[in-house]
């Protein structure tokens, strides 16, 4: 015996061992498989040498692989992982090859990451895969030595909680301000030249790692650009002008400059032998016009004057250059034009969005466009059909009357002219009989309102039978005055109050007449780092500029680790000088600054005095320096930003001045179209000459909701009157409810029976109206179940609901003086799962034979199999519900049903409270007024008389 007990334990032993085994081996990601293949590291061309593109051969779709996590470091044996790219399980990735592209700032430290280094999940010992790097300033520093880091500083924190700091340095006397992980975003961009290191890491749709990729290296370096995608020029004979516009390559981050070159002496496919190779190709050119290109961001057109003309073959070509090299696009040819085919002048304005928060402009260069967007065929005859439209427009500009003319293709009558009064975005014509649809129409329309009139503006189509859609759809032309402008667009410029550069911020096309400037106000302060410091031993360390420094902790200063930025931020332009002006955020530093200005100025000057030649450069020096002093003393904000006391008011004073400049921009329109033919519209400037600098303004009130306003007073005021009659003891008449008043035969039949009630809430929580509702309900029930000595079951589907149904049904026992017959055991939770609930509730109603069932609450598609249920027990059934779809089977199946809004006032029908009663009456009267407005607003639009649908609000 002993030795059977023996082997019964071995036996157990050896049985968990191995399912311990196998549980350990379910969550090992399969050793040694599913290992991604052929990982490379490669530069990205034609980049600022910042970007390493990643690519690798993916996993077949059977691995059911959803991500693929990417890990990157600056040592093979520390990784850290810096992104995923997901997968769909269900088909894989289709191509040969996946790419992640690793440039420009991205993601360093961010308050999701971990608090210390954390090996990544499921690594066997010694895997070099760790988590986000952590909130460690020490390893923040080590890895900045190969980074280039970007702080992003919440603004509050940024005034408030910059902590002034020095660095271990003790040559640099510098005060940087301070700023801990928890009140920035750490953003970092790999360096040219420095070696990085990657492996890649497959996850399951178990959430189980797959081993990882062997790690691999590559170092990004910076590029020559790409050559110009295309270059468009046209020549204007009448006026002796060439005109260019091109299109900027992919990646354009890292251009400078252009310069547009005359190609001569050479053909097109020669240029494309020579045009890499610069000794061959300078032969050639022959340079015209350049300028600034920021990155593809500045404006990509340009004008040259040649008074004397070109050559009648002359071709030209693209130079697009940054500090590395350049790279020429290939050969084009101008068209031979006039100035009559550019487009018409662009005219626009510039408006603050209205009822807004202050944050959006209204940049509006053309009238209302209205254009048909497709039509449909309402009869199999097709001669009925239906024309939807578009109307663009800002909130500012009305339109009264839209008319739509239809003609036959060949005709000049319009067999049809509708009128759209209300503007709903669609309409009905007839065909003319006889006639088929399918040659097409032509459609000219016209419109009336602010500033605009139907002989002045019109925009035409013409609609086409589509094979594809089976319908007639417009054409892509659009003829505005009878000029064909739908390859016209209108690109719109702007730019900030310190830079003479405008930025393009986006292409429109003919189709839209304005654009919606978003500027938002200041969340975040922007600052590179300079370096890191954190205390350890006892001794302060900074990492800075490739250097480190190490000094003993000084009394006094801070223990805590922090990113250094630099405290300066720009304070205000001066618009006489052109200056911008910039101060530290300590108010302390800022006034060492103004004196050390004062104090170099007057060291500047007393140099040249002693020169025996004038130094061109320290002159310059010595004038920009003297410009900015002077400033000290005769610039507002600055004067008044000097007599500041405290450091608080200092800031506060800072922010108040520089936001609002920082969210001044000076708008521009280009119209062209793309090709070279384009024209700049007359700079938005004031009568002295000077830009206008256009910035939103928040609105206090919204105009547009006055009418809300106003219904709202008006049924506060029909409630505060009703409920005050109410409480006077008025009897308010409230129209009989069939259900409600059915409850006391229903709970008196229960009685009688000697057999339970079933009250049923539905699968709604706290959050369902319908809930609220009927909970105001079991109050009522639940006393009367308690003066009959009635059981009443409550089987609840929400476990937040069940404890306020206990306590509601425990105050009515005690109101009616019955504590002893109430039973918590009697309202229950059962589940939360739609049809389990209903098979629980079946069967309840079933064993118990309940002699009256309440539906009451939100149901679904579970009422109907309730309600039968009940029937067949023979219940007498009353339900409620605001679900429409489920009140045709509740009328069915039930003796008495509330329907919608009954259920809603069946606490102020059955508790007859002031308040209550109060509301439902208001709301009763304030229906009235709302019907009263319908029929009013349906009599006068028939008339055309849009006034009171115009002040109503639309939503």
């Amino acid at each position: 015996m002993r030795l059977s007990n023996r082997l019964l334990k071995l036996t157990l032993l050896l049985a968990f061992a191995v399912a311990l085994g196998l549980s350990v081996a379910s969550k090992d990601p399969a050793s040694g498989r599913n290992v991604v293949e052929d990982l490379r590291v490669e530069d990205i061309p034609s980049d600022n040498g910042d970007g390493l593109v990643v690519s690798w051969k993916p996993l077949h779709r059977s691995k059911r692989i959803i991500e693929y996590r990417i890990y990157r470091g600056v040592h093979p044996d520390t990784l850290f992982f810096t992104q995923a790219v997901p997968v769909n399980p269900n088909v894989g990735f289709a191509g040969d090859r996946m790419y992640f592209y690793d440039s420009g700032f991205g993601e360093f430290i961010d308050i999701t990451s971990p608090g210390k280094l954390k090996q990544e999940k499921q690594q066997k010992p010694g895997s070099p895969l760790y988590r986000k790097i952590p909130r460690d300033m020490e390893l923040a520093a080590r890895l900045s030595e190969s980074y280039d880091i970007y702080a992003s500083v919440e603004r509050s924190a940024f005034y408030k909680r910059a902590k002034k700091v020095y660095s271990a340095n003790e040559a640099d006397s510098t005060a940087y301000a301070g700023f801990q992980f928890r009140h920035q975003n750490l953003l970092a961009s790999m360096r040219p030249g420095v070696t990085y290191y990657y492996s890649v890491v497959a996850v399951d749709e178990r959430s189980r790692f797959q081993d990882p990729a062997p790690v691999v290296s590559g170092s990004p370096f910076p590029n020559a650009p790409e050559e110009a995608a295309a270059l468009y020029g046209v020549w204007l004979d009448d006026t002796r002008e060439l005109r260019f516009e091109w299109e900027y390559p992919m990646v354009k981050d890292n251009i400078m400059q252009y310069q547009i070159h005359m190609v001569s002496g050479i053909d097109a496919d020669a240029w494309e032998n020579v045009k890499d190779n610069p000794d061959q190709r300078s032969a050639y050119l022959r340079p015209i016009t350049s300028g600034p290109a920021g990155g593809g961001a500045l404006p990509a057109y340009t004008a040259v004057p040649m008074p004397d003309g070109i050559p009648a073959n002359a071709q030209f070509a693209i130079e697009l250059m940054n500090r590395v090299g350049s790279a020429f696009s290939s050969l084009a040819a101008p068209r031979m034009l006039d100035s009559t085919h550019l487009p018409e002048k662009p005219t626009f304005y510039v408006e603050d969005k209205p009822n807004d928060k202050g944050d959006r402009l209204s940049v509006i260069w053309d009238h209302p466009i209205v254009f048909v967007t497709k039509t449909t065929s309402l009869d199999r005859n097709n001669s009925r059909l239906q024309v939807n439209y578009q109307l663009n427009k800002t909130d500012t500009q009305d339109v009264k009357n839209l008319y739509f003319e239809f003609t036959k293709m060949g005709e000049n009558k319009p067999f049809t002219t509708i009128k759209e009064y209300y503007q709903d975005m669609s309409f009905i014509i007839n065909v003319p009989k006889g006639y088929d649809y399918r040659k097409g129409f032509k459609v000219r329309i016209t419109m009336e309102g602010q500033k605009v009139d139907r002989k002045s503006y019109t925009l035409e189509q013409e609609l086409r039978w589509d094979e594809s859609m089976m319908t007639l759809m417009p054409g892509k032309e659009l003829w505005r005055n009878g000029v064909e402008v739908s390859k016209i667009q209108n690109v719109v410029f702007r730019r900030g109050i310190t830079s003479p550069m405008y930025v393009m911020m986006k292409r429109n096309t003919c189709f839209d007449n304005n654009l919606d400037v978003n500027v938002p106000y200041p969340s975040t302060v922007g600052k590179l780092v300079s370096g890191f410091s954190f205390v350890k031993d006892g001794n302060l360390h900074t990492y800075m500029n490739g250097e480190r420094h190490m000094r003993k902790l000084k009394a006094g200063e801070s223990r805590s680790g922090y990113a250094l930025v630099s405290p300066e931020v720009s304070f205000t332009y001066d618009a006489e000088t052109g200056t911008q002006l910039s101060f530290n955020i300590f108010r302390d530093e800022a006034f060492k600054q103004v004196e050390n200005d004062k104090k170099e100025l007057a060291t500047l000057k007393s140099q040249i005095a002693k020169a025996d030649s004038p130094d061109p450069q320290l002159q310059a020096q010595v004038d920009a320096l003297e410009t900015q002093v002077k400033l000290y003393d005769t610039n507002e904000n600055v004067i008044e930003a000097l007599k500041i006391k405290g450091q608080r008011a200092w800031t506060r004073f800072i922010t108040k001045i520089r936001e609002p400049e920082s969210r001044q921009h000076n708008y521009k329109v280009v119209k062209t179209d793309t090709r070279g033919l384009f024209v700049e519209a007359d700079l938005d400037v004031n009568e002295e000459g000077e830009p206008n600098f256009h910035f939103p303004i928040s609105n206090w009130f919204a105009k547009d909701k006055f009418v809300t306003l106003i219904a709202v007073i008006v049924y506060g005021a029909l409630v505060v009157t009703f409920v005050t009659l109410a409480k006077r003891g008025k009897q308010l008449y409230i129209r009989p409810i069939a259900g409600l008043d059915e409850i006391d035969n229903a709970v008196g039949r229960a009685t009688e029976m000697g057999r339970p009630m079933l009250y049923c809430m539905g699968h709604g929580g706290l959050s369902d109206v319908a809930t609220l509702a009927s909970m105001s309900i079991i109050t009522q029930v639940a006393k009367k179940a308690a003066e009959y000595d009635t059981k009443m079951i409550v089987p609840c589907y929400d476990y937040i609901v069940l404890p306020i149904v206990q306590e509601i049904v425990r105050e009515a026992h005690y109101s009616v003086g019955r504590p002893d017959t109430y039973d918590k055991n009697n309202i229950f939770y059962l589940t939360n799962s739609q049809f389990a609930y209903v098979a629980a509730v079946n069967g309840i109603m079933i064993r118990e034979k309940m002699a009256t069932n309440f539906f009451l609450g939100y149901f679904s598609a579970e009422a109907l199999l309730m309600t039968e249920t009940g029937n067949t027990v023979g219940a007498v059934q009353i339900a409620g519900t605001d679900s429409v779809t489920q009140i045709p089977f509740f009328i069915t199946t039930c003796d008495y049903t509330l329907i919608g809004e009954e259920l809603y006032a069946a606490g102020a029908y059955l508790n007859r409270e002031p308040m209550l009663l109060g509301t439902l009456k208001a709301q009763d009267y304030f229906k009235i007024i709302i019907v009263f407005l319908v029929v009013v607003g349906s009599l006068l639009s028939s008339l055309q008389v849009m006034t009171l649908l115009n002040i109503l609000p639309t939503k």
